[in-house]
Formats: structure tokens, sequence, C-alpha cells
């Protein structure tokens, strides 16, 4: 009879800690490096920079961007870390975030040893393709991985559908389970976008076939040319930059592709755009399309992931089926005729993101750190 994968793992017990010096919650939150594009870096730098005074932070970085070597030096400073603070007299709440396939992996290696010490551990899940990673894997695999989850003090889900797969399919308990979408920053005030002569859509992020960037250009291309030439369409981010290129160049400056932009160019054209268009096939819940709609953008966008617990059809813009080119373009075609609706959508999209604004989510964040780890007589800093 063969081993039981799971066996080297011991039950969850997390001991009660003396209360931290300074009475403060100490965080230890391991993910991406800071610098490292995507959502997740973005939310771990928006927790440093926001959360609380009485939890102090320190961020360590378990994959950075380069060679392969330098990807495992990194992994390896950080298991170096995370041993050593494990081994502190105070020893810290460890936080980590990840998302699919190989950092599924590397992180059941660092929640492991988190476990085997019995400190507090918070598993934060961003993968967009969870779901299918983890029905994927073989079967003493999978039930390894569900094992990690099981064994966390709390596991963060961005969303109502992800917190009912981490329960029916990963056996977590939803005691454990905490739902905290995505935080994003909300302007106090918005553009004015009336009167523009011409529509922009715009896309952010990795530009390929799961955030459906080849849809989006065949749909604006197919679009009839009276429609088209009322309208633009820039698409910014990392990935096959050099093929959406390609595939937009007939167009001219129809269709501008971008590669990669920092905060700045991207605040820039949140604000000189009109219309987001992110028609994902699988997501979390996306920060380009929170951030959107905090710039008061109205959005075209698929009900996947979890974007229907943060968007409404016919509220915050227009939800079309995933792969759906006729759906695309109608959409399209009514941002571009209608100005009410685009405005009056981008007033309930930014009035919606205020629901997760950064300053609440930190909040709540600080909360769940002390629920696992409480301290007595916190001085939070007004």
């Amino acid at each position: 009879m063969s081993a039981d994968p799971t066996a080297v793992l011991l039950p969850r017990v997390v001991t009660p800690r003396p209360a931290p010096r300074e009475g403060r919650v100490k965080v230890l939150q391991m993910g991406p490096a800071l610098d490292v594009r995507g959502g997740v870096s973005t939310v771990e730098q928006l927790i440093c920079d926001y959360l609380p005074a009485h939890a102090s932070i320190r961020h360590v970085a378990t994959m950075t961007e380069g060679r392969k070597l330098a990807r495992a030096a990194t992994f390896a400073r950080a298991m170096y870390t995370l041993s050593r603070a494990l081994d502190d007299i105070d020893p810290p709440i460890v936080h980590i975030h990840f998302a699919s396939r190989g950092s599924t992996l590397r992180k059941c290696i660092l929640a492991h040893m988190v476990i085997r010490a019995r400190r507090p551990l918070i598993l934060h899940a961003h993968g967009a393709g969870f779901d299918t990673f983890h029905r994927g894997l073989p079967a003493p695999v999978r039930q390894l991985v569900s094992r990690v989850l099981q064994q966390a003090s709390v596991l963060i889900a961005l969303s109502t559908q992800w917190r009912d797969f981490y329960v029916q399919e990963c056996e977590v308990s939803p005691s454990q389970v905490v739902v905290l979408p995505n935080p994003v920053r909300v302007p106090a005030r918005i553009p004015d976008r009336s009167g523009r002569a011409q529509v922009q859509f715009l896309h952010l992020g990795r530009l390929g076939s799961r955030k459906g960037g080849y849809d989006l250009v065949n749909a604006f291309a197919a679009l009839p040319e009276a429609v088209r030439n009322r309208a633009k369409l820039v698409l910014a981010g990392d990935g096959d930059v050099e093929g959406m290129k390609n595939l937009a160049a007939p167009f001219g400056e129809r269709i501008r592709v971008l590669p990669w932009i920092d905060s700045h160019e991207r605040d820039r054209l949140l604000a000189e755009s009109d219309v987001f268009v992110l028609p994902s096939y699988a997501e979390g819940v996306p920060m380009s399309l929170l951030e959107a709609m905090a710039a008061g953008l109205p959005s075209i966008t698929t009900p996947v992931g979890g974007i229907p617990d943060v968007f409404t059809q016919g509220a915050e813009g227009l939800l079309v089926a995933p792969g759906d080119a006729a759906q695309l373009r109608a959409a399209m075609t009514t941002f571009i005729g209608d100005e009410s609706m685009r405005l009056s959508a981008g007033r309930r999209a930014h009035e919606t993101a205020r629901a997760h604004d950064v300053h609440a989510y930190a909040r709540r964040l600080a909360d769940i750190y002390q629920r696992i780890a409480p301290v007595a007589e916190l001085r939070e800093t007004a």
C-alpha cells in the first residue's frame, strides 16, 4: 500500500504568541518582487503602502523576472529568510501570495515550513487559472496541494466564486476562507469625457489569448467602416506585443499597441480613454478592471472568475460571453453611438470602485492579522 503523500504535514495548530514588541503585529509578506509586472505585485505594493501603523510588514521576494539562475537564487534567499524568521523569539504572521503552476508548487514549500513551525499562515490566492491547474494535477500532488490549503490559518479568495471552488474542490473549511477582492486607489474626481469626437477603447494587461486581446483587435477590425472611423483602440501590456502589432498593422493609427507601461502612463491612458475592454476567458479579480472603474471608465468585460462580484451588467458597463465576436462588436458599437450611456456607466463604475478602496481594504486585512495573532494594547497612529 502506497504512503499517504500528505502524511509529512502536521495538523494545523497555531500556538498563541506573546505580544509583539512595541505592540505591533509583525507580518512577513512573501510573493513576487514588487517590481514584477502584474496584478499580484500591485496588490502587494498597496498592502505595504496602506497597512495601518499597528501592523509592521516586511516584503520578501520569492520570484523575480530574469534568468533561471537569478530566479532560483531569489527563491533560495526567500527560504532562508523565512527559516530565520520562524526561529525568531517573536515570529511573524506569514502572508504568502500564490497563483498557479510553478507559483503554487514553490509556495507549498514555504507554506509547509510555516505549518511545521506551527505559526500563523495566510495563503492569498490570485491565480486566474488555478481551478484548471488544480484539476489537471496528478492525484497525489493534487491532494498535497489541497492539504496545504486546508492547513492555512486563513485562505484569502478574491470572490465568492473562487471561495466556492476552494471549499468544494479543495475541501477547505468555509470558516477559514475570507473573500477579499483586490484593492484599488480611488481618485476623488474623474475626467470630464463629454463631447469627445472619437471614442477611445483601452485594453491593459498581458497581451494574448487569455485576456481576449486577439478577440478585441479582430472585433474592432470587423466593425463597419463608418462606425470604426469614430473610434480608436489602444492596447498596452506584456506578452505577445509583436504578434499584436502585426495583427493591428493594417489599421494604422486606429489601433495602437504599446509595450508594458508604468503607472503614470497607465493613468494618462485611463484619463484620455472612454471605454475599457477586457474580454477575458479566465480571471481572479483583475486589477486593470478595478483601476479602470476607479478612473470612471465604463467597461466591456466577461462574467468569468470574480468579475461578477465587482461588475454588474448594464450598470458599470456591458458583459459579453468570452470569445463571442458578435457580442463584442455589438457592445463596442453601442458605446460608440451612445455618449449618455458611456458617461452614466462611467459614473456608476467610479462609485462601485469606492467599495474596493485601498484604505478600507487595508483596515480589513489588518483586522485579519490581529484576529489570528492577537496583541494587547495596540498603539495605532491616527
